[in-house]
């Protein structure tokens, strides 16, 4: 197994990968998602590689066997605000990281986040975030990254405009 960078003519395969890994995340809480919605997301995750990738916000990469990609992940650099422990305002977003359940258990998906930590260290990004998800908790901890207890967010519903 190889790990390179992912170009726009991997988008395909990374976009089928985000959308595999939501099914499989919300199926294994017992939820589903409506086929339209599941074909808007992907769309929407394309348009952002195709927008974000020439310029280098967002970075992926592909692990691959016999010129097949089995494993995909990417990161997106996001500009935050400098704090004590970090005055650069860059930040990395690790996300959509899949590997097809046929190689599972190989690695695969350490060895991206692994890619991905070593392109962050290179580009002098010192906090990496990511939401991790039940399977994949454990390669995250093993990366070192850590649970935070005070992070919060919010969902605005499309009628809270006013």
């Amino acid at each position: 197994m190889i790990i390179e960078s992912a170009g726009l003519a991997d988008i395909p395969v990374l976009c089928r990968h985000h959308r595999k890994m939501f099914l499989e995340m919300w199926a294994l809480k017992g939820l589903s998602i409506d086929d339209a919605r599941v074909q808007a997301v992907e769309a929407a995750y394309r348009e952002k590689l195709e927008q974000e990738m020439p310029d280098g916000r967002c970075r992926a990469w592909v692990a691959k066997t016999d010129r097949q990609i089995i494993a995909s992940g990417a990161m997106s650099l996001v500009s935050l605000v400098p704090v004590p422990g970090d005055l650069n305002r860059f930040v990395a977003y690790l996300h959509s990281i899949y590997t097809d359940s046929s190689h599972r258990h190989q690695q695969c998906a350490r060895k991206v986040v692994e890619r991905a930590i070593r392109e962050c260290r290179a580009l002098g990004i010192r906090r990496v975030l990511l939401n991790a998800s039940d399977a994949g908790r454990r390669i995250y901890e093993q990366a070192g990254f850590c649970a935070l207890p005070d992070a919060m967010r919010l969902f605005l519903d499309d009628d809270d405009d006013g």
